[in-house]
């Protein structure tokens, strides 16, 4: 991977060595050990080296490397404060929580890291049952909306731990803040009840923990448990009609969400639904879920990571805590790592599948191309029925060119549906693009119609197949018009404003070619084939050195080789026509 590329190439620097061995990932977040050859080379690094390799690991999200080396810091320059105080969060980003306590000692109370010191202890207490331990964390008051509520419901879960319901409630209840921290506040005073056993108590807090429909988008993992929460304290209270309603609400939202299908059995089975949480250290646990999941939305992966691992620690079964962190290192195109977490999950668990599916795409972004299909096409035959790893596999395929084998998996597919809904179009699309690029045309288009029956706006499907017509010189009037309507339902998509040009282009109206091509290349300023249309604009339009520019930048985006070598041919000829000349259309 590039990231340990990048380390082991500071390494010999530092160590002015001429060969090295390759970094191996580590078998669980909590291990320590390294290679042979990976640990040999830490202990022979000097506190420059080391401290250079940390800090390159922890840029690049190696927690696991970077604890190593700022361990190996430390054995040389045992007093450094700030070497402690790095050494402590990449600890507790690898998970290692118990260890990362241990260097507290050694972190001044006033250190700006404090909240997070305070925190990491505190979660150690409650993994320990030690709730008076975890609220004395607490004495000082921290600032900032984020803090302040995280720390507030750990003092509420400790207070539920030491059975004081009474104060764990009014803990919870007292804390205020912007939407988002009242959206999660409400949800945990309705958990908070629910545990004392008054679910009546639970429904008001819960019922307005998912009232803020906009929360939704920023903390969609929170607003699924909260109405998980509430259909389970309507069941306990023998209210099915309404915990039925929450769950229909919720199915119309996210109808692939996995719990949903075991408390819809349960909801009309008229059978009692068990507590979300049932323990005060799985409340914190989730408070730290919560957080995590949120702050994963928002792009800070690496902040994100810190409190999912505080959330692991304590409850480490947790399917939803297991599935965010592999989530989070995917994101951190660590596809070794996220596999190690996929794998945790049980086959009895409802995420198993999804794990499953999630696990052969990082099978596929690591290049085992072969074992990501095998396992895919386990999972078709394991479930006929289920459309998602139809779609996988024939993704997969599809990405590695094997449009025939991949029109042979959406068939499949296709034939499992009794009747089409709105929701099925991409399937239609995919079997259409398929159908397309192995020149089937006559299959292709009824695909990519009825994907535009199932779903009218869907841009992609309007440009593939008003693309298609002009660039065949049939149904121009119609094509152009489909185009017109994916720009105007997409006018930040450069490669679909490539395709209103290029058809003007192939309708001859070259004066409008280029403006529509200027503005997808304003949006996609590095792609080869936009930069190349719009030097094949530029030269029907008689404007001949921007086209030589255009092409020279064209190549400079490094093209595919085919394109490559007919661009060179057109910089040394000038324009000459290309049988089929490359589209963006479907990007």
């Amino acid at each position: 991977m590039k990231s340990n590329r990048r380390l082991l190439m500071a390494l010999a620097a530092a160590l002015s060595v001429t060969t090295v061995m390759p970094a191996t990932g580590i078998a669980t977040a909590n291990a320590s050990a390294q290679s042979p050859g990976i640990e040999e080379m830490v202990k022979s690094t000097s506190l420059s080296g080391s401290f250079l390799a940390a800090q390159i690991a922890a840029r690049d999200n190696d927690d696991v490397a970077a604890v190593a080396f700022y361990e190996r810091s430390l054995e040389l320059d045992p007093g450094n404060v700030e070497l402690k105080r790095l050494y402590f969060l990449s600890l507790t980003a690898n998970g290692r929580i118990g260890d990362a306590v241990k260097v507290v000692e050694g972190i001044p109370a006033s250190d700006e890291q404090a909240p997070v010191v305070r925190l990491v202890t505190a979660v150690d207490a409650i993994k320990r049952k030690d709730w008076k331990g975890a609220q004395e964390q607490f004495k000082s008051v921290s600032t900032g909306d984020l803090d302040i509520m995280v720390e507030q419901l750990t003092l509420a879960w400790a207070a539920s731990g030491e059975g004081d319901h009474k104060r764990a409630m009014k803990t919870a209840a007292e804390i205020n803040g912007p939407d988002w921290v009242q959206v999660i506040r409400n949800y945990h005073s309705g958990l908070l009840a629910a545990l004392a056993g008054d679910d009546k108590a639970a429904i008001a807090p819960l019922t307005s923990a998912i009232e803020n429909e906009d929360a939704a988008a920023v903390l969609s993992e929170t607003y699924m448990r909260a109405m998980e929460s509430l259909i389970g304290a309507h069941a306990r209270l023998g209210e099915f009609d309404k915990a039925r309603q929450v769950l229909d609400r919720g199915l119309e939202m996210l109808p692939n969400y996995a719990p949903f299908a075991e408390l819809t059995a349960l909801v009309d089975a008229k059978k009692p639904v068990p507590l979300l949480i049932e323990t005060p250290s799985l409340g914190a646990a989730e408070v730290y879920y919560n957080v995590g999941t949120a702050i994963s939305r928002q792009g800070g992966t690496t902040f994100a990571q810190g409190y999912l691992q505080l959330a692991d620690y304590i409850d480490n079964g947790n399917d939803v805590v297991t599935m965010a962190l592999a989530g989070i290192f995917e994101a951190q195109k660590r596809h070794d790592r996220a596999n190690e977490y996929y794998a945790r999950i049980a086959k009895d668990s409802p995420f198993h599948r999804r794990a499953e599916l999630e696990y052969a795409l990082n099978l596929n972004d690591l290049e085992k191309v072969d074992e990501a299909k095998a396992k895919l096409r386990a999972l078709v035959e394991e479930e006929p029925d289920d459309l998602l790893a139809y779609s996988t596999l024939g993704g997969v395929l599809s990405q590695h060119d094997e449009f025939a084998e991949a029109a042979k998996v959406y068939d499949a597919a296709v034939a499992t549906i009794d009747k089409p809904q709105p929701q099925h179009w991409n399937l239609y699309y995919r079997r259409g693009i398929a159908y397309e690029r192995i020149k089937q045309w006559d299959k292709a288009e009824p695909n990519f119609k009825k994907a535009l029956e199932l779903s009218p706006n869907q841009a992609d499907v309007l440009n593939y197949l008003g693309y298609s017509w002009i660039d065949q010189g049939i149904n121009l009037d119609e094509g152009l018009a489909l185009i017109r309507q994916a720009v105007d339902l997409s006018p930040r998509k450069g490669y679909i404003i490539d395709s209103l040009g290029w058809a003007y282009y192939k309708l001859g109206r070259f004066e409008e070619a280029v403006k529509e091509l200027e503005r997808a290349v304003e949006i996609l300023p590095q792609d080869p084939v936009l930069n190349d249309h719009l030097g094949d604009a530029y030269w029907k339009a008689g404007r001949k050195l921007e086209a030589t520019f255009q092409w020279n930048h064209a190549l400079a985006s490094k093209p595919e080789p085919a394109d490559e070598a007919w661009i060179r041919q057109k910089l040394e000829k000038g324009w000459f026509e290309k049988p089929s000349a490359p589209t963006a259309a479907a990007q």
